[in-house]
């Protein structure tokens, strides 16, 4: 990884989700900044830092297992969903 790549801007904003799911993380900016140079010195990305310690962690995480069959509940029609609504 260049120094470019490390230090440059990233067009990887909100969009992105790392590993394919979604995660909100709120840091304060001493703990940014921490976070950045941590990264930095282990020439790599604070997001990719924070998507290889979120993965880790739930690797180690203990989880259910897998529901067997297709997951099914009760179609909902749009008439139900907006009822109560009234129309525009």
């Amino acid at each position: 990884m260049s120094e470019a790549d490390i230090t440059a801007p990233t067009t990887l904003g909100p969009g992105r989700v790392p590993g394919g799911m979604p995660l909100k993380i709120h840091l304060d900016e001493p703990a940014y900044a921490a976070l950045v140079r941590i990264a930095q010195h282990r020439r790599t990305t604070a997001a990719r830092m924070v998507e290889d310690l979120v993965l880790h962690a739930l690797s180690r995480a203990a989880a259910p297992p897998p529901v067997a069959g297709p997951i099914t509940r009760p179609h909902t029609t749009y008439d139900d969903a907006t009822q109560g609504f009234r129309r525009d």
